[in-house]
């Protein structure tokens, strides 16, 4: 299983993975959101979460393309049962054009799509649709909802095992409901027969495009957070850590000043030459930690900066899209509320 181990590797590694010119599109904060995400999408994915894992590998992808994100993106969609997903995220990962000196562990995730790529087609199920009495009028179809592209009535429609529903319309005509069930590598034919109807329409219009699969939604919209508001609470992580160590050694540098100190103390006037060096050397070590204490901070507030800045872009572009909104805040001593109208 070298292929599926080094996909895993690259999923995990989502920089290595990007493409060249998305490389040089996406910001340090979407790479380490993309690394974040991919993470928490490999553990969902160990531990059988898998509808999980869809979503943190479809942010992921959405933030940096990488081809692991198209393969565990295919074998979460498996496991679920949605083979025609499944099937296509394999396929963007197969036909992925790499370039000669791309990491092992890329080519490795290329190479697992086009091995596990047959074993997910071969379970895929197969629909025949035929419309009856449409006459001049152009039908549509709803498989579960959804709208079949016009383009595929009377082709064999690739589709997930499993119980399905079916019904057809036209301009003043309507067929009842057709229930089928799928099994898995099977084919059935379904005919819907229209019949006057008074109805108004309900059937969608057919994706752009009539393709099948999954959609550039699945992969560039994700649920959840938006990229800026995931870059933000990755800052204030960063942020949060930095404050942490800042304070932590600022205490250390404290407490060895102390000690240099009380060293000092005890022996002077008459310090021997090894008590001057113990008192210099933890000295030394006190100057260090403040030293790394003032890093430390200053790695926190542009965390904490960078944060803020990110989460009150996004709050306003959410303001823009909903309108009116009040939120609170809290400050130092200090708290309140803020909204727009």
């Amino acid at each position: 299983m070298k292929l599926r181990r080094l996909a895993r590797v690259g999923a995990t590694m989502v920089l290595v993975g990007a493409t060249t010119s998305a490389a040089f599109a996406v910001t340090d904060e979407e790479r380490a959101g993309a690394r974040a995400a991919a993470s928490e999408g490999q553990k969902a994915f160990d531990e059988g979460r898998f509808a999980e894992a869809v979503d943190f590998f479809a942010r992921a992808e959405s933030l940096v393309h990488a081809v692991p994100h198209l393969v565990y993106l295919g074998r979460s969609y498996a496991k679920l049962g949605k083979l025609v997903k499944a099937r296509e995220a394999y396929l963007k990962a197969k036909r992925e054009q790499l370039a000669d000196d791309a990491p092992a562990a890329i080519k490795a995730a290329r190479d697992a799509a086009i091995a596990e790529l047959p074993a997910v087609e071969a379970r895929l199920g197969r629909l025949t649709i035929i419309v009856e009495g449409a006459g001049t009028k152009t039908p549509r179809v709803a498989l579960d909802g959804a709208a079949v592209p016009a383009a595929l009535l009377g082709v064999p429609y690739p589709a997930d095992p499993g119980a399905h529903t079916l019904v057809a319309e036209a301009e003043g005509l309507k067929s009842a409901p057709v229930e089928v069930t799928l099994s898995e590598g099977g084919s059935e034919n379904v005919v819907l027969k229209l019949e006057p109807s008074s109805e108004a329409p309900s059937i969608p219009q057919e994706p752009a495009g009539g393709g099948t699969g999954i959609s550039t939604d699945d992969l560039k919209k994700p649920s959840g957070l938006s990229t800026m508001r995931l870059g933000s609470y990755i800052s204030f992580g960063v942020g949060a850590v930095g404050l942490g160590l800042g304070t932590y050694f600022l205490l250390d540098g404290n407490k060895k000043s102390a000690d240099a100190d009380s060293l000092a103390d005890s022996c002077e006037p008459n310090c021997t030459p090894t008590q001057q060096k113990e008192v210099l050397s933890v000295d030394d070590e006190a100057s260090s930690a403040k030293t790394a204490a003032t890093v430390g901070f200053i790695v926190g507030g542009v965390g904490v900066a960078a944060g803020v800045t990110l989460l009150v872009l996004d709050l306003k572009r959410e303001e823009k899209a909903t309108g009116p909104s009040v939120r609170p805040w809290v400050g130092l001593n200090s708290a309140g509320v803020f909204g727009t109208f």
